[in-house]
């Protein structure tokens, strides 16, 4: 299982490659690529981090999946609230907090609301590996639909490796499933 995480990894990595036509070996492209790794680095601990403890949450807790999401809610509420009445005054005052509302953006909002219920469903019910997974396969069929249904990206070699990756990972991760531990 290991092996699989890796290639899902590696596989990911892959997909969302870009290739750069044009060669810029300056100092500060290769500074602002570093800069980046480690962003995506510290940004994949904390979320690994985050998802470790989600778990946790979830499972050692007597109170149902729909009250621990009603709390999370709540305290992204006030988090985004608080983010909009210190960044957004001037928009606020002046055409409101509902200007240019439209059903796309209602839609949005109840499709993210739905893939965080049935996140914490995946989580409380399997483990967040699992929830790695198919996060991982969303972005490739997100990928896959940009490319041949929006045309605004190109099928190329590293996207099919990386694509071949990822449907080998998932394929090893189900084949060998973790054994429970017996005392």
């Amino acid at each position: 299982q290991w092996f699989s995480l890796c290639l899902l990894a590696a596989g990911v990595g892959l997909v969302q490659w870009k290739d750069s036509s044009g060669s810029t070996d300056s100092p500060s492209s290769s500074s602002s690529s570093m800069i980046g790794l480690g962003a995506i680095v510290c940004a994949s601990l904390t979320s690994g981090f985050a998802g470790v403890s989600f778990e946790l949450m979830l499972k050692s807790s007597s109170k149902s999946v729909w009250l621990r999401n009603v709390q999370l809610a709540l305290c992204s509420c006030i988090v985004g609230i608080g983010n909009i009445a210190l960044t957004q005054q001037d928009h606020l005052t002046e055409k409101g907090a509902f200007y240019d509302f439209n059903g796309t953006i209602a839609a949005v909002i109840l499709s993210q609301a739905y893939g965080g219920l049935l996140i914490s469903l995946v989580v409380k019910y399997t483990d967040n590996i699992v929830k790695v997974f198919a996060t991982s396969i969303s972005i490739i069929l997100s990928s896959l639909i940009t490319i041949f249904y929006l045309g605004e990206l190109s099928f190329t070699m590293t996207f099919g490796c990386g694509l071949f990756l990822v449907v080998t990972a998932s394929m090893i991760y189900s084949a060998f499933p973790v054994k429970a531990k017996t005392e």
